[in-house]
C-alpha cells in the first residue's frame, strides 16, 4: 500500500490528509494545487486575466457550454512588456498549445531542481484541461509538453527531433526529466503515455481554459510536488507556485502554509524559465498585500529547508531593484500623450523602454533582426516545399504557397539555375564549329517552337453556361492584383510552416503568425528605401499595439476566439504599416483601430483541431485587411475618427466575454463541426 497526500480545506486553513491506494488502481485525481495552511496567511491581490475566469478556490469546473470567464476592469498598472517577450521564436503549430506547454514543462522541471526534488521523482502524471484537451493532438500539445519536461528549449530545439523523440517516449515508456540539463541533473522515470497523460475533456481549471496539472510522485507513491500551469496565449505561461508536501521536505514539521496558483501568477508577462531570473518590471501579475507572515517550507538545492518568507523577500528585493520602463503606458491614449510630451514616435518610445529594461543598442538591433530573419526563413521554407505536398494531420490539406509563389515568380530564373562563374564551363567553340552547330539546330529549334505553340493552344478555354442565351457567359480569365497576391503567398507560407511544426515567430501568436511577416516582407520587397530603419520601426510599433491588447483584452483564442489572434495581428500590422509610411501617432492608432474593429466576433473553430483550416487562409486575408486598414487611416483625417483604439479594445473584451466557449479554440462548433470530418478531434492526429 502506498500513501497519497491530499488536502482538506477549512475556512482560513488547508490541512494535509493521508489517503491510501493500491498501485494497481488508477490514481485518484490529484488536488488542484496542494496547499499547506496556517492561520497567519500572506494574501495577494491579483489582477485577474482580462478574459479569464478567476476564483479564489482552485476547483475544476465541468464545461456545460457556459463561459466562466470574468473580465477585470481596466486598472492603472502599465501595459509595458518587452518586445522580445511579445515576439519570440518558437515552434508550430500553436503558441497557446505548443509553445506555452513546452515552456510550462521547462518551468516545472526548473522548480523541481531548485527545490532539490528532481532526483527523488519516480513517476509523473500529466492532466490537460479545457481547450488544451478539446483540440486533441492536432495542436501537438502532448509532444511539446513532454519535450518541455525534458528541458528542450522551444527557441532552439530541432523541429525534426520533436516527433521522433515523442514517438520514442511513447514506445519506450520512459521519460527523461531534465534530459537537456547539464549531466547528472536529469532523472529518467517510467511513463506510460496511455495511463499517465490524462485528457480531461469537458473540464476546465477555474483560472483559464488552457490548464495543465503536473504532479510527481516518489518511489513510495507519495506526492512530491504538483503545480497547475496555464498557457494564456502568445507563449506566455502563468506559473502557479510549486506546491510541495511538507512531509517530503528535509524539515517538514506539521501544517504549513502554501499559496494558491492564482496568488502567484507571476509569470504572466515574462518568458524566463527560472522565475528568479526575470526582470521584476515584467512581473506585474501580483501585488503583494502583507497581512501576516508566511512559512512555507521548501527543500532548496542542497537539502536544507528554507523559509518561504526569505525567498519571497529575495524576489521582492530583486523586483524593487530591477529596472522599470522609462515611459510606462497603460492604454492607447497614454501612449499618444507620452509620444507628444517627449516628441517621440511610437517606435522610438518602445526602443527607449527596451533600453531601460537593460538592453543595449546592439542587443536591441541584434534581437530585432534575429526576429525578422526567422520570419523571413519561415516564408522561404514554405515556398521551397514540393508543390502540392500535404501538411501533417488527418485533414490531408495540400500546401498552396509553393504553387502560388511559382506563379508569381514566372519568368524569373529559378534559384537552382547555374550561376555565373561556374567552374564547370564548356570550352568556347570555334567560329566554324559554332556555324555548323547553329545550322544543324535551326530545324530542331523551329520544330520545338511549333510544339510549344501547340501545347499552349492545345484546346480552347472552357466557357461555362449556354452560349445561345440573352446573357452571354463570361469567358474564364485570371485577374492579377500583385500586392494582394504577394501578401497572400507570404502569409500562407508562414502558416504552412507553422502547421507543419516548423520554426516561426509568435506574432503575437502562432495561429496568426503570418500576418505581420507578410506585411513587413511586402514593405521591404516593394516599398522600403531603408530596411535598417523600417524593420525596427515596424516591429517596435507593432509591439506597442500588441502590449495594449495583452493588457486590455487578450491574445489567446481560448479566451477571445480568432479575433484575439488574427484580429490583434491585423491591428498590429496595420498600425506598423502606417508607421513605416511616416504616419503620425494618431493615424497609427486609427489604423490599428480599423484593423481590430472589423475582426470583432471572429470565431476560432479549427477543423479537426488542426491549425490549418480556416487558419492559413485567414492569415492571408488578415494581411490584406491590415494594408486596407492602414490605407483608410492614411487617407482620413485623424481628428474625424469616432472610434478610438481604447474603445475597440474595450469592445473586444466585452465581445470575448459574451462569446460561447464552443467558438474559442475548442472545435466544438462552427466550421469544426459543419465540415464532414471522419476522425474525432480527441483521437491522436499528428
Amino acid at each position: 500500500m502506498a500513501l497519497l497526500q491530499s488536502v482538506t480545506s477549512f475556512p482560513g486553513r488547508v490541512f494535509w490528509r493521508t489517503h491510501r491506494f493500491t498501485p494497481s488502481q488508477p490514481c485518484r485525481p490529484c488536488p488542484s494545487h496542494i496547499r499547506i495552511g496556517v492561520p497567519s496567511l500572506q494574501r495577494h491581490a491579483v489582477r485577474a486575466l482580462s478574459t479569464s475566469s478567476f476564483k479564489q478556490d482552485d476547483q475544476v469546473n465541468d464545461n456545460e457550454g457556459k463561459s466562466t470567464i470574468s473580465h477585470s476592469e481596466p486598472g492603472m498598472e502599465h501595459a509595458v512588456i518587452s518586445t522580445f517577450d511579445l515576439f519570440s521564436v518558437g515552434i508550430g503549430p500553436s503558441s497557446s498549445h505548443t509553445v506555452g506547454p513546452m515552456r510550462a514543462g521547462n518551468i516545472f522541471i526548473a522548480d523541481l531542481v531548485q527545490a532539490n526534488l528532481l532526483h527523488r521523482v519516480n513517476r509523473m502524471r500529466i492532466a490537460i484541461y479545457g481547450s488544451l484537451a478539446l483540440t486533441g493532438e492536432g495542436h501537438m500539445t502532448p509532444s511539446a509538453l513532454l519535450l518541455g519536461l525534458e528541458s528542450a528549449n522551444v527557441e532552439t530545439v530541432e523541429t525534426d527531433y520533436i516527433p521522433a523523440r515523442f514517438k520514442h517516449i511513447k514506445s519506450a515508456k520512459k521519460l527523461c526529466l531534465g534530459h537537456a540539463l547539464p549531466e547528472g541533473q536529469s532523472k529518467e522515470v517510467d511513463f506510460n503515455y496511455d495511463r499517465d497523460f490524462i485528457w480531461e475533456w469537458g473540464k476546465t481549471l477555474s483560472m483559464h481554459s488552457n490548464g495543465m496539472r503536473l504532479t510527481v510522485f516518489d518511489v513510495e507513491g507519495d506526492v512530491l510536488a504538483t503545480n497547475d500551469m496555464f498557457s494564456i496565449g502568445g507563449g506566455f505561461v502563468v506559473n502557479g507556485a510549486l506546491s510541495i508536501n511538507p512531509l517530503n521536505t528535509e524539515n517538514g514539521e506539521g501544517v504549513q502554509e502554501g499559496r494558491h496558483p492564482a496568488d502567484l501568477a507571476e509569470n504572466m508577462y515574462y518568458k524566463e524559465i527560472n522565475r528568479l531570473e526575470a526582470d521584476g518590471s515584467r512581473k506585474t501579475g501580483v501585488e503583494a498585500i502583507t497581512s501576516g507572515s508566511s512559512a512555507l517550507t521548501i527543500a532548496e538545492e542542497g537539502g536544507a529547508g528554507t523559509d518561504m518568507t526569505q525567498r519571497s523577500k529575495k524576489i521582492d528585493a530583486q523586483s524593487s531593484e530591477s529596472r522599470r520602463p522609462k515611459y510606462p503606458f497603460h492604454d492607447a491614449q497614454s501612449l499618444l500623450d507620452l509620444c507628444h510630451k517627449h516628441n517621440l514616435t511610437i517606435a522610438q518610445l518602445v526602443y527607449e523602454n527596451e533600453k531601460s529594461l537593460g538592453y543595449t543598442d546592439e542587443d536591441i538591433y541584434q534581437k530585432i533582426f534575429r526576429i525578422w530573419q526567422v520570419m523571413d526563413d519561415s516564408i522561404l521554407e514554405a515556398v521551397q516545399a514540393p508543390i502540392d505536398s500535404v501538411l501533417p494531420g488527418s485533414l490531408k490539406l495540400h500546401r498552396r504557397a509553393p504553387a502560388l509563389y511559382s506563379r508569381l515568380s514566372r519568368g524569373l530564373y529559378p534559384t537552382s539555375a547555374r550561376q555565373p562563374g561556374n567552374a564547370h564551363k564548356e570550352p568556347a567553340p570555334s567560329n566554324e564549329a559554332k556555324q555548323i552547330k547553329d545550322n544543324a539546330s535551326a530545324t530542331t529549334t523551329q520544330q520545338s517552337a511549333v510544339l510549344v505553340r501547340k501545347q499552349i493552344h492545345r484546346a480552347p478555354a472552357l466557357v461555362h453556361g449556354a452560349v445561345k442565351h440573352p446573357i452571354a457567359p463570361s469567358p474564364p480569365r485570371r485577374t492579377t492584383f500583385p500586392a494582394m497576391d504577394h501578401l497572400t503567398v507570404y502569409a500562407m507560407a508562414v502558416n504552412e510552416t507553422n502547421a507543419a511544426g516548423g520554426r516561426v515567430v509568435t506574432a503575437p501568436t502562432n495561429g496568426a503568425a503570418g500576418i505581420i511577416p507578410a506585411v513587413l516582407k511586402y514593405i521591404l520587397e516593394f516599398m522600403s528605401e531603408d530596411p535598417e530603419r523600417d524593420i525596427p520601426t515596424f516591429l517596435l510599433t507593432a509591439a506597442a499595439i500588441g502590449m495594449l491588447y495583452k493588457r486590455g483584452a487578450t491574445i489567446s483564442a481560448a479566451e477571445g476566439g480568432c479575433m484575439a489572434e488574427v484580429g490583434v495581428a491585423c491591428s498590429m500590422a496595420a498600425g506598423a504599416f502606417a508607421a513605416c509610411m511616416g504616419a503620425s501617432p494618431e493615424t497609427i492608432e486609427q489604423a490599428a483601430e480599423i484593423g481590430i474593429e472589423h475582426n470583432l466576433g471572429l470565431t476560432c473553430d479549427p477543423i479537426g483541431g488542426l491549425v490549418q483550416a480556416p487558419c492559413i487562409e485567414r492569415n492571408a486575408l488578415g494581411a490584406i485587411k491590415a494594408i486596407s486598414s492602414a490605407n483608410l487611416a492614411l487617407s482620413s483625417k485623424a481628428d474625424h475618427r469616432k472610434v478610438r483604439l481604447d474603445d475597440a479594445i474595450a469592445a473586444m473584451r466585452l465581445t470575448a466575454k459574451g462569446m460561447r466557449n464552443e467558438f474559442k479554440e475548442t472545435s466544438l462548433s462552427g466550421l469544426a463541426t459543419s465540415v464532414p470530418f471522419d476522425v474525432p478531434v480527441s483521437v491522436p492526429d499528428c
